[in-house]
C-alpha cells in the first residue's frame, strides 16, 4: 500500500507542476497579446523580449511569475516549491513533467 501513496504523491505533484505550467503558459499569452494591442501604434518596432523587460518587468509581471500557484498545496517536505519559477523549471528539466514537451504541449 505504501508504494501506491508514493505514486499518488507523485502522481499530485506531477498534476500542480502540469497545473502551473498552463497557468504561466496562460500569463504570457496574455501578456503578448497586450504587447501587440500597445506597440501596434509604432508597428512593433520594439521586440517582445525587450518590451517584456522595459514594460513588463516594471509593472512587476516576474514577481508574480515567481509566486504564481497554490502554496496550500504545497507541503513542508517540497524542497523546492513549484510556485517559485525556478522550481518550476528545474522539476521540467529533471523531467518530473515527462520531459520539456509532451504530447499535446506547445
Amino acid at each position: 500500500f505504501q508504494g501506491r501513496s508514493g505514486k499518488d504523491e507523485q502522481e499530485r505533484r506531477l498534476l500542480r507542476l502540469r497545473s502551473l505550467q498552463y497557468l504561466e503558459r496562460y500569463i504570457y499569452l496574455i501578456l503578448f497579446n497586450a504587447y501587440l494591442h500597445l506597440e501596434k501604434k509604432d508597428s512593433w518596432q520594439r521586440p517582445f523580449s525587450l518590451w517584456m523587460r522595459e514594460v513588463a518587468a516594471v509593472a512587476g509581471v516576474y514577481e508574480v511569475l515567481d509566486r504564481l500557484g497554490f502554496p496550500e498545496l504545497e507541503g513542508p517536505e517540497d524542497e523546492e516549491p513549484l510556485r517559485r519559477l525556478r522550481g518550476r523549471w528545474r522539476a521540467q528539466s529533471r523531467g518530473d513533467a515527462g520531459g520539456p514537451c509532451t504530447s499535446g504541449d506547445f
